[in-house]
């Protein structure tokens, strides 16, 4: 959803301006790796540095984070989060595993099993394409099962 607003902004700035679009690059990238991924469920910045990025948007408005900020208070939690980095990692391992177990049954999910019988009539995918154009079918024969392996 962040992506779509950032790719968005980046292309109508570009309609709007032709060749600016350099200007809004910076803030596009700076989005995209403090935005937290949805299979590791913590963002690029995090994963470097090992701490969340305090956003430009965060200073501006003054948020919470930045108004309580205070040094010797941000030194232990610097050195809290550097000890559980750790562990933070192996969080994402598991969440990237899970959220590729999901995906591959996802897909895998419409995938019916064929079995074919000594018989069967089938087509088979032509492997040259040469001066096929789009309408062409991508089906040769009619070939007749003649054994199973």
């Amino acid at each position: 959803m962040i992506l779509d607003a950032l790719t968005k902004r980046l292309y109508m700035n570009e309609q709007k301006h032709p060749g600016k679009w350099l200007k809004e690059l910076p803030v596009v990238v700076w989005g995209l790796r403090t935005q937290r991924s949805r299979n590791t469920g913590i963002s690029p910045y995090f994963t470097f540095f090992g701490s969340k990025a305090v956003l430009p948007a965060d200073k501006t408005l003054r948020s919470p984070r930045v108004e309580n900020y205070n040094e010797e208070n941000s030194n232990q939690a610097q050195f809290f989060e550097l000890d559980s980095l750790e562990e933070e990692c192996l969080v994402s391992c598991v969440r990237t595993s899970k959220y590729l177990v999901s995906m591959r049954r996802y897909y895998n999910r419409n995938v019916n099993d064929r079995f074919f019988v000594v018989g069967d009539l089938v087509l088979r995918k032509k492997q040259k394409t040469d001066g096929m154009h789009k309408l062409s079918l991508p089906w040769e024969g009619l070939f007749i099962v003649k054994a199973v392996t």
